[in-house]
């Protein structure tokens, strides 16, 4: 008996510690179940407080100021650290045609070989290339030819293509026909953009007006054509297009249009947006996705040197509070944008003169691409309610610090790169250089104290006080030297990124101004700096001086 109540008891101890371990187990169990829900709880709120863009776009714009492809290749780890997703390469002269459009290629155009290991690289580091070729508007760098002059809708223009002759879509065929090729023989292209903007000047030739169609019929019936030709060589290709074209179009006037595989591109690059609730809602009805478009550089005005630090986030600050949970009239789903496009042009126009260039925009691309990082991760409920400065001063400061490699602090309103070392700070901190010292001649020469602005007037009647010329002589001097010191600075500099072509472009537009000033007032104080004698009063009796 004893020894069967003994084994009772080692049962009862058994099953007791059974039940308590396996309390344990459940209890562990509970409290790791417990802690996966409320992260996955935590993770799924995080995305909800945050912005959706599946594509995240930088836009090179090669226009006649091509960037060596080994400095591009450079800054793709940057961007791909940045949330950089796809790149916008707007060829436009810098491809290189072949045969009868062989023209069309600047003398320094990319070489194919060169691209193609350009592109394969940028592909392989996961970036999605979306090339972008004009077919409407701004078709300057071919409509300029005495061979394609014929094909302009207004003769005196050479932005605008005329599409209602065989020749012009003879020409754009042959355009998209080589760049689909190339870059589906490296990558299936999924996207490609055909610009579509900014058509100055439509319905005006004889041509097109025996059509007796609206401009709004023309640019649809250009569209679709356009978009044929894609489709011919390229299928599975979605095409996107800017939208200000679009912008007042009645609802109505989309209707029985073709759009599909369309996708359009909203702009603006203003600090303070101008965007219309009416026409997103118009795309939104009439194509399947929405891009958005915002700036990083070229947008500060045709010659422009630096980007404005402040302009450009309160532009991007301005769009990412403006689609954050953003919904449509009678929605309650929260749309989701596509993308968005941090264009960076580098002229406004094949004509113009080149603005900012890229190696010293890239503090405003890092600050904007952070922007963008900080309100997809929607790490806090309330951004869109934030001030732009509270932003950057609190989230994004210490990361632009440590991507830019500054020391110091750096400021919005004033950037200082004397810290700093990234690729580019040297060439940035001279051009600020150069700003200093052209601002500072134009004031000098501007300036009434001085009147150095009516020196050739009075040149002209022999009439100037002898005793100002000595001081002016010497300050134009000291000022001209300063500023080909200067010059040669960024020159060299220059040549790291740019071919030698682009460099002599750039420096010589920059300095021109302010050195045929100087040597203009030099060699006409020097002329003047002898024995003189001069004519009786008044004034209204001088003769010009003839020297």
């Amino acid at each position: 008996m004893p020894s069967l109540i003994k084994l009772r008891l080692i049962t009862i101890k058994i099953s007791a510690i059974t039940i308590f371990m396996g309390a344990v187990y459940l209890s562990l169990f509970y409290i790791l179940l417990h802690a996966w829900f409320l992260h996955k709880h935590k993770t799924m709120k995080m995305r909800t407080l945050g912005v959706n863009l599946s594509k995240v776009v930088v836009h090179i714009d090669l226009k006649g100021s091509p960037p060596k492809l080994a400095y591009l290749e450079s800054v793709l780890p940057l961007f791909k650290d940045l949330g950089v997703n796809a790149l916008l390469m707007e060829y436009e002269d810098m491809f290189p045609y072949k045969g009868n459009i062989a023209s069309l290629s600047s003398n320094i155009c990319y070489k194919e070989h060169e691209l193609r290991q350009f592109i394969t690289a940028a592909g392989r580091a996961g970036f999605e290339i979306i090339p972008l070729i004009q077919t409407f508007g701004h078709l300057e760098h071919a409509l300029k030819l005495s061979e394609f002059n014929h094909l302009r809708e207004v003769l005196l223009y050479p932005d605008s293509i005329c599409p209602s002759k065989i020749e012009s879509m003879t020409l754009i065929k042959d355009m998209l026909k080589q760049i689909v090729l190339f870059h589906n023989s490296i990558y299936p292209l999924k996207h490609l953009h055909i610009g579509f903007d900014e058509v100055f000047h439509m319905n005006k030739c004889a041509q097109c007006r025996l059509r007796n169609e609206t401009d709004l019929d023309i640019y649809f019936n250009h569209l679709q054509k356009v978009k044929y030709i894609v489709k011919l060589w390229s299928p599975n290709t979605t095409v996107l297009i800017w939208d200000d074209m679009l912008r007042g179009i009645k609802l109505n006037d989309f209707e029985h249009r073709d759009l599909t595989n369309t996708e359009p591109v909203y702009w603006d690059y203003a600090p303070f947006l101008r965007v219309s609730h009416n026409n997103l809602y118009k795309y939104h009805k009439n194509f399947e996705n929405i891009w958005i478009a915002s700036a990083f550089k070229g947008a500060e005005g045709r010659t422009a040197t630096l980007p404005s630090l402040r302009n450009r986030f309160i532009n991007h600050v301005e769009w990412l509070k403006f689609i954050f949970h953003y919904k449509f009239g009678g929605e309650n789903k929260i749309y989701n944008f596509k993308g968005i496009i941090l264009t960076g042009w580098s002229r406004y126009s094949h004509m113009d003169p080149l603005c900012e260039i890229l190696p010293v925009s890239i503090p405003s691309l890092v600050l904007n691409l952070l922007l963008i990082k900080f309100f997809q991760e929607g790490q806090i409920e309330n951004a869109y309610l934030l001030e732009s400065s509270e932003i950057f001063n609190r989230f994004l400061k210490n990361n632009v610090n440590k991507h830019l490699q500054c020391e110091d602090d750096i400021s919005l309103e004033n950037f200082e790169t004397s810290s700093c070392t990234f690729n580019g700070h040297q060439i940035y901190s001279i051009l600020e250089q150069y700003i200093f010292q052209n601002d500072e001649i134009l004031d000098k020469f501007n300036d009434v104290k001085e009147g150095l602005f009516s020196l050739e007037y009075y040149y002209k009647l022999n009439h100037l006080n002898m005793n100002t010329i000595l001081p002016a002589i010497k300050w134009c001097n000291e000022s001209l030297l300063d500023l080909i010191a200067t010059e040669n600075k960024i020159f060299n500099l220059m040549l790291q990124y740019y071919d030698v072509l682009v460099v002599q472009e750039y420096v010589n537009y920059k300095f021109y101004d302010g050195k045929k000033k100087l040597i203009g007032l030099l060699k006409l104080l020097k002329h003047y700096y002898i024995n003189h004698t001069w004519y009786r009063n008044p004034p209204h009796r001088y003769k010009f001086h003839s020297g």
